[in-house]
Parts: structure tokens; C-alpha cells; sequence
């Protein structure tokens, strides 16, 4: 019969945890078995324990999830999907009952009906003709790892969250982690790409024993860095694809700690040439609250994150006209390199992701 610690070790490979966390779910259940069987001895209350984790383990096991290590690079913002479609929905009932009750919009009672016949695979939507949920959360989750029981090499990975998990805004971005998900790379995607989907498993745990290259060397090789001077030329060969991702260096000209309406703070960032021309113009980003400034003004940076491009507003209307503005960068992720990181003065302080009021 194998000890504790050796059930804890070979638990931790298989679940891609750490053995630290299995001791903690360990000791919790436990402290239950003291208070609820009172009658059994230590060492059948410490079998008991384990038994009962040996069950919860199980259900994970039999899962078509597998696990992963490396880093996330970026986390991008969640969405809910049904809150558009709910708003089109109860506009159509208010001017046009008739046509949203009758193509099966909404109900007679105004209620929006999920209208999907069948997903995109051509599966049949198990909730046609349903009423639609509360809230649907999506959120896209971006970054580099390997399988943890291979050592092949890394690969580059996006992962669709959706629910609950996808409105937690305490995914570790730039940490060792392991996390359990599900490979549903298409053979198309070579073998540089994973494609992943989450699963009822998938909890993002924070390993500091993983051994990782240098952050930035992973992002060069297996992700890629754009220079912000071809930043054009990238989002208009892929601002149709929602999915996309960018990384760029540069250095931080600017930095606004003070939330805007949105709760965003704005950096900008100059690229390596800015010393040739004084002129160029730096590049916006949109900093959400999620993301941590632990860094100051005349830090060397990789922001990963989406392009995008509004209209100029005409300055005497305030109306959008015709002419496009510059590309801005909506941060997922930031990493300040450590050889080039200013600490932010003592007297200024990043702002929590659950308190937006300046100090």
C-alpha cells in the first residue's frame, strides 16, 4: 500500500497540481473527518481522507482533459454573448411582436428564445426554442505550453472560457502555471498550435518549481513579436478575426494611473527606433483594471493584447468622420522585462483589481 505522499506525488503528475495543493485539499478533509467521525482512530481518519480525495480525483481522471504547463501571455476581456442578442430580442417585441413571437424571437410573454437550430459543427442546439440564460461570460485565454507528461516543444495556445470561469479576472498572466484542458487541435494546425477547450476542471495553478525559458524568448520563438511600426499592416490582414493577438515591444513614454470612464488606464509605448525619429508617433494602449502596473515611466515592455482602429472625430462636431485614426492596442497582458523594469516611486501605488480609487 503506497504511503500519503507518494498517493499526493502521483496524483500531482497525472492532474497536472501541485503537490502542495492536493496536501491542502488533503488537510481539509481531514479536519472534516475529525469533527464527523469522532469514533474512528487517526490513521482511519487519515485513510478515510484520502479515500474521499481519491474520489473527487476520479471524476477528473475520467475526463477527456489533459494537462498542461507553461505561462499565459494574455486574457482577454469577458464578454457576455446573450446580453446583445437579449437587448435585439426585446427592441423586436416592443416594435414588432408578431415577427419576434413568430420566428420564435421571444415568447408571447416578450421573453428572447435561444433561435439556434444547430451549431456551427452542425450539431443540433439542445436549447432551441428556449429561453435564453441570464448571462453567458466568454472569455479568450492566450499563451504557451506543453503537454505535461511530453516534452515535446512548446506550443502557442488559445483557449475559449465560458460561464462562470470566464467573469474570474484573477487568471495568472505571465506565472508558471498548470492547468487541465482539452486538446482539440485539428490536424491543420501543425504542430506549433494547440487548440484547447476548457473543461469543468480547468482552474489555472500557479507552479514557481516549473522550470521555464526566459519569458521573452518563448514569445519570440513560439508566438512572435510585431514591431509597432507594421502594426497597420497587421490588424488589416486580420482585424476581421475577433481572435487575434499581437505582441509588441516598447518602451513606456507615458503613463496615466487615473481610470478613465471605463475603467481602463492608458500607456503609451515608443518603439526602439523612437531615438532616429523624434517624430514617430507611440502607440496607445488600453490598460483594464485586471492588469497590474507594478512598473514606471522608462520601462522596456511586451504588451500582448488587439489591434484596433476607430474613426477621426471631427473636432468641431464631435461627429466620427471618415478618416481612420491610429492603432491602438487593447492590452490582454503585460510583462515588463526585468533588466529594463523602473519600480514604480513609493508614493505612487498599482491599483487593485477590486479598488479603482486612487491613493
Amino acid at each position: 500500500m503506497l504511503t500519503k505522499e507518494e498517493y499526493i506525488k502521483n496524483w500531482a503528475e497525472k492532474l497536472s497540481l501541485t503537490t502542495d495543493e492536493i496536501e491542502g485539499e488533503f488537510n481539509k478533509l481531514l479536519r472534516d473527518e475529525k469533527i464527523i467521525h469522532t469514533n474512528l482512530n487517526e490513521e482511519q481518519q487519515n485513510q478515510r481522507a484520502l479515500q474521499r480525495l481519491a474520489l473527487t480525483y476520479k471524476k477528473q481522471l475520467r475526463s477527456p482533459a489533459v494537462g498542461f504547463e507553461g505561462i499565459i501571455i494574455g486574457v482577454s476581456d469577458c464578454v457576455d454573448i446573450v446580453a446583445r442578442k437579449k437587448r435585439e430580442a426585446l427592441e423586436l417585441f416592443r416594435t414588432d411582436p408578431v415577427s419576434a413571437v413568430g420566428e420564435g424571437i421571444t415568447n408571447e410573454d416578450g421573453i428572447p428564445l435561444d433561435d439556434r437550430k444547430s451549431w456551427a459543427n452542425g450539431r443540433p442546439n439542445n436549447s432551441y426554442g428556449k429561453p435564453l440564460p441570464e448571462h453567458n461570460y466568454m472569455k479568450n485565454v492566450f499563451g504557451i505550453v506543453v503537454k505535461s507528461k511530453l516534452k515535446d516543444e512548446p506550443r502557442y495556445f488559445s483557449m475559449v472560457i465560458n460561464g462562470e470561469k470566464a467573469a474570474d479576472d484573477n487568471i495568472p498572466v505571465f506565472k508558471p502555471v498548470r492547468f487541465m484542458a482539452i486538446d482539440r487541435t485539428s490536424p491543420e494546425a501543425g504542430t506549433t498550435l494547440y487548440q484547447l477547450n476548457a473543461s469543468s476542471f480547468t482552474t489555472f495553478n500557479i507552479d514557481k518549481k516549473l522550470q521555464l525559458p526566459n519569458h521573452k524568448e518563448m514569445i519570440t520563438k513560439y508566438q512572435g513579436i510585431t514591431k509597432i511600426s507594421e502594426l497597420q499592416a497587421h490588424h488589416d490582414a486580420n482585424k476581421t478575426n475577433f481572435n487575434r493577438i499581437v505582441v509588441v515591444e516598447g518602451d513606456v513614454s507615458t503613463l496615466r494611473m487615473e481610470p478613465i470612464s471605463t475603467g481602463n488606464r492608458i500607456m503609451t509605448i515608443e518603439s526602439a527606433d523612437s531615438l532616429e525619429d523624434l517624430d514617430a508617433k507611440g502607440l496607445t494602449c488600453w490598460m483594464p483594471p485586471r492588469i497590474n502596473i507594478d512598473f514606471a515611466e522608462g520601462s522596456k515592455v511586451l504588451v500582448v493584447g488587439r489591434t484596433g482602429q476607430g474613426k477621426v472625430k471631427d473636432p468641431a462636431t464631435g461627429q466620427a468622420t471618415e478618416e481612420l485614426s491610429d492603432i491602438t492596442l487593447n492590452a490582454f497582458g503585460v510583462y515588463p522585462i526585468p533588466e529594463y523594469k523602473i519600480d514604480l516611486p513609493d508614493d505612487i501605488k498599482p491599483l487593485k483589481e477590486d479598488d479603482l480609487s486612487l491613493e
